[in-house]
Order: C-alpha cells, then sequence, then structure tokens
C-alpha cells in the first residue's frame, strides 16, 4: 500500500560532484605536483605560470621562485614540474615561446596515467563519480584512491600557452591578490 511506503529523500547526486570553475584561476604548479590528495585538485579552467620545459618526447611545466616568500616555503625554479598535455608549439599561439621561456599556459587540470600514457584521462569529477559508485564501501574506496595515486599524476590538459616577462613578480602579485581575496 502506498499510504505504508515511507518516502525516502530524493539525493541528487551531482551535489555532491565539484563545480567546474569557468573562469581561468591563477594556480602555482606547487599546487599541481605537490597536493597528497587529488580529491583537493582543481576543477575546471585555470592558468599556470611556469618555465617551458622541452623533453625529446614531451613537454613539463617547471615551478617558479615566488620571491617574497619565506625561505622555508618557497621552491627553487624549476625544482617540480607538471607534464603539458596537448602542447606544441604552433597550437601554443606565440612564436616566440621556445625551451626555458617563461610562460603563462591556460588548460584544464587532470589526472594522467603514467604507466599507461595512452589511456584516457581523468578529470576531478571523474574521480568523484568513481567514488561516488563505490558508494559506501569504505575499503573499497580507499584502495581506489591508492591505485590511482600510484598510477596516475596530475597534469594540464593545454588550449593555449603565452610567453611573458617577470614571471617572478607576476606570481608575487597574484598571491598578493589572492591573499587580500581571502582576507
Amino acid at each position: 500500500m502506498i499510504a505504508n511506503h515511507i518516502e525516502q529523500p530524493i539525493v541528487d547526486l551531482a551535489e555532491k560532484l565539484p563545480k567546474y570553475c569557468n573562469y581561468y584561476k591563477h594556480l602555482l604548479v606547487e599546487e599541481l605536483v605537490l597536493e597528497a590528495d587529488f580529491r583537493q585538485l582543481h576543477y575546471g579552467k585555470c592558468a599556470v605560470i611556469g618555465r617551458l620545459c622541452a623533453i625529446p618526447d614531451h613537454f613539463k611545466l617547471e615551478n617558479v621562485t615566488v620571491p617574497h616568500l619565506p625561505s622555508d616555503c618557497k621552491l627553487p625554479t624549476g625544482a617540480v614540474s607538471v607534464l603539458l598535455l596537448n602542447f606544441n608549439y604552433d597550437a601554443a599561439g606565440d612564436t616566440s615561446l621556445a625551451h626555458g621561456n617563461y610562460c603563462v599556459v591556460r588548460g584544464e587540470v587532470v589526472l594522467c596515467n603514467v604507466e599507461q600514457p595512452n589511456s584516457e584521462l581523468l578529470t576531478i569529477r571523474g574521480l568523484y563519480e568513481h567514488l561516488l559508485l563505490l558508494g559506501d564501501d569504505n575499503k573499497g574506496r580507499y584502495a581506489f584512491l591508492e591505485a590511482i595515486q600510484r598510477t596516475h599524476k596530475p597534469a594540464l590538459n593545454v588550449w593555449h600557452a603565452g610567453r611573458i616577462d617577470l614571471a617572478e613578480e607576476l606570481l608575487q602579485s597574484r598571491l598578493e591578490v589572492r591573499v587580500l581575496c581571502h582576507s
């Protein structure tokens, strides 16, 4: 009987998923590479400043030292790097961009399987969707996250890149604006 049926609240799983960021959030290379929990990575558009590093079979974006950070908080330029996917000089839109140049890369953060490089990319939303499918299976969720940590690394799916000057000063200014906005 319908009268004896207890209505269960409707839970929209989409509410638990991260929302796509439609503006280019300014991120540091360090924020992508050093994040231990991939669930905390940015989901959506981003702009990242770094130094372009061309390796024979791929491109990376190296971190740039932020000059006014305390010495125990800053890394030297090139200490960490993030893989650039779908990057080539022709698509960069800047004919003067070359190995070793400072640049701003615009695109999207994804997780790249480093053990199977040609496999499908995983977005942060995709990570959450898989976790939601596992439901309340905490062991399964933990095992999945552990496996992803072993096999995947954050990468930038590049849409545009352009050469910049005064990268350290620009990074410093962007961090100061971020602090002001969160105060």
